[in-house]
């Protein structure tokens, strides 16, 4: 008996161990529930005590690691050298995939500023493609391009491109804070940027400029007019080719709480808007932070705008607007969630349907920090690829054709802060931007 109980007191000292170091690395799963849970019941003072500890102790663990990889980086210039190829596994399904990561030129994203510092916005990357051109900016508004198909060689050969932007903004009195989003759309290159003007106040807007390979020469098409006091994380700003020369582009809440609900305010909106004359038409509202937007048409015409979004403390959701109802869609914030506040407290509706509000798709609790979508069309369904920055992951969301119900829910762990996702039609797979590094890279499936 005594040899049994110093046996399982050993195994409980190694679990607790090893669990302890992979936290304080930060090499552990982050939508573990067993460690979520422990998280939850320790009191908030000690919590706030422990995460400085960690995040210090993380530091002085992989400051080698970190140097060694930021030194190459740097050391390679604009070559975008291979730095790794891995095969792995998703989660639930055990497909197959193959995984090329790239080097960015651009500074790696420093976590210990806090996930909702200002710095931090500087390091948050967007790609789209054009033609067969690859082109990346980065969130201190410096660009690269390079030949899509380079991802299938050892190096992607990255050129410089050009650009007015910063003098642009300084010359209309406005400092860049950071990027939100980048489309490529026929000859016209579009950003979706956060600004502060001359006041210290915060706005979003989007800028653009013809597609040029010498130099980018940017004015402004569209600016929301919503000035903030305060710095709000929760920008929305993404951007997609729509219908009738229009684009879509995604509103964040912005800080706002009553306007969300009120038409006649941007904040919490999808609104579409003419490429002629940058009038706009609402298309949803009841939006929180929705980090992801894609539009879609089926081969029977059906259309669809699908979007994620961050809720509070879990429920990220994947939304669905079937275009057929020809209606302005109510997703529900701030009346419903799936998610609670960060300090406990619970004001929120579970269901959206009770309250005459679209329910979402799916929704995630714990958050998995939900970022862009893509979509893959296939005869019989559908497949939502969701990128994730908290899970470190791209969730496969398989639907039925219409996007009434999941039919399957993968996982690929990838160990990256994924920003950005598109799927390439010419080399069959999805490129992707990893945050950390930061770096680019090509996902692909196969037998």
């Amino acid at each position: 008996m005594k040899k049994f109980v110093y046996i399982f007191f050993g195994l409980f000292l190694v679990i607790s161990f090893i669990t302890s170091y992979k936290i304080i690395s930060g090499n552990y799963d982050k939508q573990n529930l067993f460690i979520i849970k422990i998280k939850e019941i320790i009191p908030t003072q000690l919590k706030n005590k422990l995460r400085v500890y960690i995040n210090e102790t993380r530091i002085s663990l992989n400051q080698d690691k970190i140097k060694k990889k930021q030194e190459a980086k740097f050391k390679q210039g604009l070559n975008g050298e291979l730095i790794q190829s891995t095969n792995i596994k998703s989660e639930v399904n055990l497909v197959k995939y193959n995984v090329r990561e790239f080097f960015l030129p651009f500074k790696r994203l420093d976590l210990s500023y806090g996930w909702q510092s200002v710095q931090n916005s500087k390091r948050a990357h967007y790609f789209d493609f054009a033609e067969d051109k690859t082109v990346v900016a980065s969130g201190e508004g410096n660009f690269i391009f390079f030949d899509t198909k380079n991802f299938n060689s050892k190096k992607l050969y990255q050129k410089r491109l050009e650009s007015n932007l910063i003098q642009f903004l300084k010359d209309e009195n406005f400092t860049f804070i950071g990027l939100r989003d980048m489309l490529i759309d026929k000859n016209k290159l579009y950003l979706s940027v956060v600004l502060q003007d001359v006041d210290e106040n915060y706005t979003l807007s989007i800028l653009s400029a013809e597609l040029n390979y010498q130099k980018l020469i940017f004015e402004f098409f569209f600016e929301t007019e919503l000035l903030i006091s305060k710095f709000s994380i929760g920008t929305g700003g993404r951007i997609v080719s729509f219908k009738d020369n229009k684009l879509l582009f995604t509103i964040g809440h912005l800080g706002f709480i009553d306007e969300i609900q009120m038409e006649n305010h941007l904040s919490g909106k999808i609104i579409s808007i003419s490429k002629e004359d940058g009038s706009f038409d609402l298309i949803s509202k009841g939006h929180r932070n929705h980090q992801g937007l894609f539009y879609h048409i089926d081969e029977f015409e059906n259309q669809f705008i699908i979007n994620s979004e961050h809720g509070p403390k879990g429920g990220d959701e994947i939304n669905i607007n079937n275009l057929k109802d020809n209606k302005v869609q109510n997703f529900g914030w701030p009346i419903s969630s799936y998610g609670i506040n960060y300090d406990g407290t619970n004001p929120y509706k579970s269901s959206h349907k009770d309250y005459g509000f679209k329910e979402p798709l799916k929704y995630f609790t714990p958050s998995i920090g939900i970022s862009e979508i893509s979509l893959k069309s296939n005869k019989d369904f559908n497949e939502i690829y969701a990128s994730s920055l908290r899970a470190h992951s791209i969730y496969i969301v398989k639907s039925d054709k219409i996007f009434s119900r999941v039919l399957n829910t993968d996982r690929l762990i990838l160990d990256y802060r994924i920003r950005d996702i598109k799927f390439s039609k010419s080399l069959n797979g999805f490129i992707v931007i990893f945050e950390n590094t930061p770096s680019i890279g090509f996902i692909k499936s196969y037998d």
